[in-house]
């Protein structure tokens, strides 16, 4: 009987062994994935340093107007180039060109739907409702 509570007690300081070392394992690679995320992360901050730098320097506008001056031929603007809304003349109607050609040919007469029948009998005198 002794012996038996002997190999229980071993086999549980065994197996507690074995599991504070898995503990202690998995511990150690979840410390070494997290300083990879860390270094990971702070070359991710350098880069994205690098190009804002990068942005400014090209963004200046100095740098811009004489790009601008180089490869564009931008003229200034001169006053008779600015309209008043009140200048610009409305939309004409819209016209069918097609439509238009098929009833001068006589192939395609204008039909009246529904809607034509009821305002033009509005609008005809002593027409009935």
């Amino acid at each position: 009987m002794i012996k038996l509570l002997h190999i229980i007690a071993i086999g549980a300081l065994v197996s507690s062994a074995l599991y504070a070392y898995s503990i202690k394992y998995e511990t150690t690679l979840q410390a070494e994935q997290l300083q990879k995320l860390k270094a990971k992360a702070q070359r991710e901050r350098e880069a994205i340093a690098v190009l804002k730098a990068e942005w400014q320097f090209l963004n200046r506008p100095e740098r811009l107007q004489a790009l601008a001056d180089k490869h564009l031929d931008l003229q200034m603007l001169q006053t008779n180039q600015i309209v008043r809304l009140s200048d610009i003349p409305n939309r004409g109607p819209k016209v069918d060109s097609i439509g238009r050609k098929l009833e001068d040919l006589g192939l395609g007469l204008p039909t009246e739907t529904p809607r034509d029948r009821k305002s033009n009998t509005a609008t005809t005198p002593g027409a009935r409702p």
